[in-house]
Parts: C-alpha cells; structure tokens; sequence
C-alpha cells in the first residue's frame, strides 16, 4: 500500500518555520500600522527591555517583506542589549532572533545568534539556556537533513538539561531520538523515546507533545515491520487528540492509523480514516494536507482495482499541489496517474504523465536524482507495453545509472550544505580579525608616539647637555660632536631593528594563512566518520605539527605528522611533508601506510640531504597513518615514533610504532616501517596524536602532563560525545599549563567509525 507521510526536507521546514513563529508575532495584513504602533512605544518608554520587545516585533514583521531591513533592525537590538543588565533577558532575546531569522530562510544567521546564545549562557553559568541553545542548534541541523551533526548538538543538551526542567528535557529525549531515528538506529531511538514516556507519565502531562511523542514510538515500530504495534500506539494518540479536543492532533492521528489499516490490507478501515481526515482538514482549510490525504485516497482505491475513482481523487491532489506549489508533490502525483493509466491499459496516456512528472521533478532541487530514477523506470514498461523495447531498454539502462548515483548525490549534497554553512562562518571570523587587527594597529601608533615622545625628549636632554659642555668645556667641542652622532646612529639602528621585527612578524603571519590554507578542513572529517574532532593548537604562530586525510574509493585515509622544531622552521617542514604524502598518495596512488612511510622516509632524507650538499641534516618528522576501509571493516596502522590509540567500549588498545623517525641522517637500510592489519568496529573511537600534548609542563608541580594520564582521560571520556570530548581535551590542557609557555605544538584527532 502507497502511504505518503511527512518525512521530507521541505516538509519538516514548513513544520519548523510555523513553531519558530510561535511566540507572538503579528500578521502582516495591517503591518504598517503596527509597526508606526511600536516605532510610538519605542520612543516614548524609558523601560530598555520593552523597546527592545518592540524592535524584535518591528524585525519580524519587516523581515517577511524585506530581509535587509528585518536585519537592521536585528542589528539595533543587538546594540541596545550592551545596555541591559538583566541576563536571562538577553539569552530570551537571543534566542528570539534566532528563531525569526530561521523562519525567515536565514538558516546561517539564526545559528550564528544561537551560537552567541550559547557562549552567553556558558560565560553565565545558566545551565537551562546551554540546553534551550543546544537544542535550538540541534533542531536546526535537523531540518536541515544533518541527522548524525544534529545528534551531537542534542547529546550536549541531554548532559547539560540533566536533573533541571523536565519539561526541557522530555522534548529533547523526543528531538534526539527523532534524530536517531532518521539515520536507523531504531533501538537507540526507541530508548529515548521511552525515557521521554515516562518523564510524560510522572508529570501526567496529557497534551500535543505527548501526542507527538506516541506518533514516533509508533513509527519506530511500523520501520520494524510490528504493525498492531505501530497501529496500537497510533490510535492512543488519536484518543489523546479527542480528549485534549486537538483537531490538528486528531487529523495527524487519522491519517497514521489509515496507513497502518491500509499495510495491514484493510482497505475498508483505511478509507474510513482518511476520509474522517480529510473533513478535519478541509474544516482547518489546510490544502497542503488535502492534496496529500487525497493521494492516499487514491492509491487506496487503485489497490481495490477502483481506477476510475483513483484517477479522479489522483487528479482532485494535482490540483491543489499546483495551486500551493507543491513541485515535488505534483511530480510524485504525476507519476501515480501514468502508473494509473498503465494499469488501465492506456501507455500512451501514461507516457504522457511520466514526461510531464520528469518535467516538474526537474523543477526541484532535492531529490531529483530518486524521482528521475523512479519516473524512468515507469516510462520503461510504459515503452515496453507500447512495443517500443529499444526505448525501453533504454530508459532501463538510464534507471540503473541513475540508481547507482543515488548514495553518492547524498553526499554532494551534504558538502554543498557545509560549504555555505562554512563559507558564512568565515566571513564573520573575519570580521572579528580585522576588528583586532585595528585594535593592534592602534596600539601600535600609540606605542611609536610614546617613543617618539621619549626620543624627543632625549634629543632634547642631549642637546641641552652639549650645550653646558660647550660652555664648560669648549676645548672638548670636537668629542661632544662625535658623541652626539654615536647616539644618533644608535637611535637609527634601534629604529631599524623593530620594522624589521614588524616585518618579520608579519610574515609568519601570512606564512600561518598560508599553511592554513594547505591543510584541509577539520570538518571535514564529519563527512567520513559519525563522529570527530581536531585539536590543533601551535605553540607559535605558525605549526611543525600537521593532519592531512583524504577518502580514495572505498578507504579513508588519516594522518598526524610532528616536525623537527616548531615555529617556522617547523612550518617548512610540515609543508614539505604534506606535499611529499599529496605526491605518494594522490599522484603514486599508494595507501598502504606502510609503503607510505618508507616512500616519505626516502624522499625527505633526499629533499634534505642533497648530494652536492656538504652538508647533513637530520631533520625529520614522526608520523601515525591510517587507512580505513569501511567495505572491508579493516584498518591498516603504522607509526613512526607515534602510536594509535582505539577505545573499545571501556578497553584501550595501543597498536605501537616503529622506532625511528622518517628522514635523518640515519642509515635507511637501518630503517623498515611494518604495517599492522586489524578488523574494526562499529562505534571504535581512534585516536591519533603528536607528543605535544603529554609533554606539556604544568600542574600543582610543574611536571609534564605525561602519556598515561592523557590515556586515562580517553578512557574517563568514553560515554561523551566526540565535540565534548576535544572541549575537555583543550580545557585540561589549558588549565595543567597554567601560567607556564607552551613547549610544543599540539596536534589530537579523534574519530568514531
């Protein structure tokens, strides 16, 4: 039975958008009124958190006509909380611009003023508004399709909303484990679910969001194939909905239960629901719904053999797609009526829905490639029923293309998702760099006025002394000359000297764009794996210390390299050596980190150690990689003075490196790299990691961090999320340091399979 539900990306939008509108905001029929009402209370109140209030309705209702102008009025609220001392205000202000920028299309923005939120809230120690915070990211992210991103963001919330609000925390148990359902994991979801139940059950809450809740455990069961399951919970949220007199609830509820019936092959029962829906929904004028209900409607009467009427409700639904825009409905309708007209022996008319489907389908960005697959193939046996089998064999070969895209337009998808995602965060930290580069600029002027000050001074004082020796001691005017251009040369040299070090100083610092620039994106990594983070933290401006991945086919691979040195000596080497590994792996097309470390080994000692050269450096680098083929469930190590660290559940196991170093002077006959081959796991966690770290001096004695207890602090992390794992990670590190410099650069990566 063809059921069609509300799993889609626009759909969930449209949900989202109408709940981020909740908090009061007018409509726009009379805006204008409105606004010069509010325009009147701002000018006249002396209360700070009612004009501010009233910006926020102003930006609302300009930012459904004019986002430029609802963001100039964001920015005045902005400027005005500096001046509010009441802090939750300012974290409920926050969160509401958030949400006007999310309704609004400005999915960027609402998360950048969320992310504000947050750090607001953690400066405050609120523990309720990092919860409301990371839950608002999470839900982002989750109608944004980032299912496994979001999760991360709820599990933060979950830790942080622990033994506060339930009513906080029964919603994020709900959003969570809706988040682990999207990607499969059923039992995990389930989980949630019930914790979520029973948080329900103790409070007696009897409301929408119960009913919402009973909606997901019966879907987790229907995904399982337990259809009285499923079935059962369905209809508990329909009695729910008659109770709490919830028409929208009852509606949802209906159309649930008419999905169940009409898997379960009770037809009758099915169209019983889904017309008892239908009358719900035409009361509420909800045409959206209509269409979808009427799809339904019409698959229900093509499986009773009913064709006339499942083509008359079929195209009662492509009407109103057509009249609310509803593109990707109307390609789906579009479909169903060539696949109708198929069946009643009529290939012709059927062809002529399937080009008109493919047409509108085309006209949509999301999902074109499954609607593209699914239409082809139709229009196959609308070919092949017409006698036309080269137009069908065809169209089948395209079908079967198209299906071998598809688990790859998922991924493209996704990266040019996190492309403007990032494209916008650095922008905004750029900002944010100019701002300090003008803060240092300044005072930079102030710190040559005060030496020019001082210079003046002691031209002057020097001056003033030559003069009473010329006086006292006229005899001596030849010594008093030459003295006085001793001092002005040194104030010369002295002046030289620091535009030197200001021009040295700026060019490590383009040097560190620019090794920024050769280093891939730590976010990256999300793309490959559940899970992961990157630490990288330089001593100096610029690192010894680097990471470099890339996936090959059906391998991931993943490397940390410590330098020789640090600062920009190290800088060089780290770029010598990513270019060596970009040269064995993308150009020589080798992966086996074995075979990888005795190529780099080799051609860094070469680039290092001319043959013309008189002299030898014994330069070098330590190195951990990884190759991961997830077809296989494998992983390949090996390790130049650098070990790999896998938790499993609570077990810690050190696969261990070779050592020697790559590079040197050493004898490379001397010198072999072993390979060592393990299966993996789902849910193994490695880590990988330069000595940076363990070997910073600090603590009540002043001692070195040390490697056992860094393996410690992985093993106490087991159970928190990767992200939260590299925020305690960094905060150890910073607070063992205390007041003592940074020895070394720090380099930490972590991923989950």
């Amino acid at each position: 039975m063809h059921f069609i539900l509300l799993k889609t990306r626009s759909c969930r939008k449209i949900i989202f958008a109408c709940i981020a509108l909740g908090f009061g905001f007018n409509s726009l029929a009379d805006n204008g009124h409105k606004i010069d009402s509010l325009y009147t209370i701002i000018k006249t109140t002396k209360s700070d958190t009612v004009k501010i209030n009233a910006q926020l309705k102003i930006a609302n209702m300009l930012m459904q006509e004019d986002t430029v102008k609802g963001m100039h009025e964001i920015k005045k609220v902005i400027y005005a909380l500096n001046s509010v001392s009441t802090k939750t205000f300012i974290l409920r202000s926050y969160e509401k611009i958030g949400r006007i920028c999310y309704a609004n299309g400005l999915v960027q923005k609402a998360r950048y003023y969320w992310n504000n939120g947050l750090a607001s809230a953690k400066k405050e120690k609120n523990i309720e508004y990092q919860a409301k915070f990371y839950c608002k990211i999470a839900d982002l992210l989750q109608s944004e399709d980032f299912s496994k991103q979001c999760i991360v963001y709820f599990d933060s919330a979950l830790t942080t909303a622990k033994n506060g609000d339930e009513k906080l925390l029964s919603d994020i148990l709900m959003k969570k484990g809706r988040g682990h359902y999207d990607i499969g994991d059923y039992k995990v979801a389930m989980d949630h679910y019930i914790q979520a139940q029973r948080l329900f059950e103790k409070n007696k809450w009897q409301n929408t969001e119960y009913g919402h809740l009973l909606h997901f455990i019966g879907s987790t069961f229907k995904q399982q194939d337990f259809y009285d399951k499923a079935l059962e919970y369905y209809e508990e949220e329909l009695k729910l909905a008659r109770n709490i007199k919830n028409k929208a609830l009852e509606a949802e509820a209906l159309y649930l239960c008419a999905g169940m019936y009409g898997t379960k092959g009770d037809l009758d029962k099915e169209l019983e629901y889904l017309n008892k829906a239908i009358a719900i929904f035409k009361e509420q004028n909800n045409f959206r719904m209509l269409g979808l209900m009427y799809s339904n409607l019409s698959a229900n009467y093509s499986d009773k053999k009913d064709y006339k009427n499942a083509i008359a409700t079929c195209e009662r639904a492509l009407e109103i797609f057509k009249e609310t825009g509803e593109d990707e409905s109307s390609a789906a309708t579009l479909r169903n009526l060539g696949d109708l007209y198929s069946k009643t022996g009529n290939p012709k008319k059927a062809l002529e829905y399937f080009k008109k489907a493919m047409a509108a389908a085309l006209q949509v960005e999301t999902k074109q490639l499954l609607n593209k697959s699914e239409i082809t193939q139709s229009m196959a046996f609308a070919y092949s029923d017409l006698g036309d089998y080269k137009s069908a064999f065809n169209l089948l070969l395209e079908h079967r293309a198209l299906n071998d895209s598809l688990s790859n337009a998922s991924n493209v998808e996704y990266l040019h998702s996190l492309e403007k995602q990032y494209d916008t965060e650095k922008k905004e930290k750029e900002i944010a760099l100019q701002k300090v580069e003008i803060d240092k600029s300044n005072a930079v002027v102030k710190q040559h006025k005060t030496q020019r000050n001082a210079l003046i001074g002691g031209c002057i004082l020097v001056l003033l002394v030559a003069g009473i020796s010329i006086v006292a001691f006229i005899n001596k005017r030849k010594t008093s000359r030459i003295l006085s251009k001793q001092v002005n040369e040194i104030n010369y040299q002295n002046a030289v000297i620091k535009e030197k070090n200001k021009d040295i100083t700026d060019s490590i610092q383009y040097a560190k764009r620019l090794q920024e620039a050769v280093f891939p994106e730590a976010d990256i990594l999300n793309t490959f794996f559940a899970e992961s983070f990157v630490l990288f933290r330089p001593k100096d401006i610029v690192s010894g210390d680097f990471y470099w991945f890339e996936e090959i086919g059906s391998q991931t691979i993943i490397i940390v390299g410590d330098c020789t040195g640090h600062g920009v000596p190290g800088a060089f080497m780290s770029i010598l050596g990513h270019n060596l590994l970009n040269q064995i792996i993308l150009e020589d097309k080798i992966t086996s980190p074995g075979k990888i470390l005795n190529l780099l080994d080799k051609r860094v000692s070469n680039a290092l150690n001319k043959r013309e050269s008189k002299a030898e450096y014994n330069d070098g680098m330590d190195m951990v990689i990884c190759t991961i083929d997830k077809t296989k469930g494998t992983l390949s190590y090996a390790g130049a003075n650098r070990p790999l660290v896998i938790r499993r559940d609570k077990e810690l196991i050190e696969l261990k490196p070779n050592k020697h170093a790559i590079g040197g002077i050493q004898d490379s006959t001397c010198k072999l790299f072993t390979q060592q081959d393990i299966a993996i796991k789902e849910a193994d966690v490695l880590y990988m990691f330069s000595d940076g770290y363990y070997d910073q001096f600090g603590g009540p004695k002043g001692k070195k961090f040390k490697y056992k207890q860094l393996t410690g602090h992985i093993i106490e992390m087991a159970s928190k999320p990767l992200e939260e794992q590299k925020r305690i990670l960094a905060e150890t590190l910073t607070s063992w340091q205390g007041n003592l410099e940074q020895v070394d650069d720090v380099c930490v990566v972590g991923i989950k399979i």
